[in-house]
């Protein structure tokens, strides 16, 4: 391999990684030493609460130890998570220093080592707002739903957990129901009669309600984040102009650290997936796109989802 061949190599590498440590542990520029700083947060915080959570730590922080480094650098990161450990003392500070060493942690996540990569890079990948394989967008919500149920998700420096978990269920939420953002935070009143579900608070001058179409949850699951995202925002009192004044630049921000490109991409994704799986006989792919978005009898808004 040439000088210019490693250089390159490298590079890319780096910029991955980076990519993956902005995604997992929600740090602006994915540096490690940004990972190392949210760690001593952390440690500080659980360092007297148990080895239960010693071990939690670990595992959040495997990933940034052994992600693309070759035996000699995550033994060089090693050294730097105990030097912390023990600059930090704590109750458990014994339990942590063992837990962070080669013997305890290479081995079993050596067997698991590309495994983990291959999944780590598919949760950045699938974010690709271009992709129109209706697998992936209900992929997409399905790791989002699983970070929310176990709560699997890590809190960055200044970020309270309802925060975390609000950019979530609006990243989830948009790809299962294709809703706006206002609509998500305010408006959108959903419906079940039967097996037929009704989307009702429509903005865009729509004041008719469609049929509803759900992808990758079920309606319960809906009405349960929808909840729990309006209890965080307290949206109830504020105008539809308030709702975006206050939350769509910081939402937009969040959708991109998640991996998307806006939130209005997630209504993008929604009408690539629902077009293949919601489309009915003699329709053409404008008529389904524009049914299931709620537009009104007006085809061309559908072209820019197609």
């Amino acid at each position: 391999m040439s000088e210019k061949t490693k250089i390159t190599k490298h590079s890319t590498e780096a910029q991955e990684r980076a990519e993956i440590f902005k995604t997992i542990y929600g740090v602006k520029k994915g540096l490690f030493s940004e990972v190392l700083d949210l760690f001593e947060e952390d440690y500080n915080r659980y360092k007297n609460k148990g080895i239960n959570k010693i071990q939690e730590l670990y595992r959040n922080y495997s990933y940034a130890i052994f992600f693309q480094y070759s035996p000699s650098s995550i033994r060089n990161n090693l050294v730097k998570f105990k030097n912390i450990i023990k600059k930090n003392g704590g109750k458990y500070q014994a339990n942590a220093i063992e837990a962070f060493t080669i013997d305890a942690i290479y081995s079993p996540l050596k067997k698991r080592d590309e495994e983990v990569k291959r999944d780590l890079k598919s949760k950045v990948q699938s974010g690709d707002n271009t992709s129109t394989d209706p697998k992936i967008i209900i992929n997409q919500i399905k790791a989002l739903k699983e970070e929310l149920d176990k709560k699997s998700y890590s809190l960055a420096r200044n970020q309270k957990e309802p925060q975390v978990r609000a950019y979530r269920i609006v990243a989830m939420l948009g790809l299962a129901t294709g809703r706006r953002f206002t609509e998500l935070m305010k408006t959108l009143v959903i419906t079940k009669r039967g097996t037929k579900i009704t989307f009702d608070g429509l903005l865009k001058g729509n004041d008719k309600a469609i049929q509803g179409h759900i992808i990758g949850l079920t309606y319960k699951e809906v009405q349960k984040y929808l909840k729990e995202l309006r209890a965080y925002a307290m949206t109830e009192k504020l105008t539809e102009n308030e709702v975006n004044s206050k939350y769509a630049r910081v939402f937009n921000n969040a959708m991109d650290r998640l991996g998307f490109k806006n939130v209005k991409s997630l209504r993008h994704n929604y009408s690539v997936a629902g077009s293949q799986l919601f489309r009915e006989e003699g329709e053409t792919l404008e008529d389904t796109i524009t049914r299931i978005l709620g537009h009104k009898e007006v085809f061309t808004s559908a072209l820019n989802y197609t």
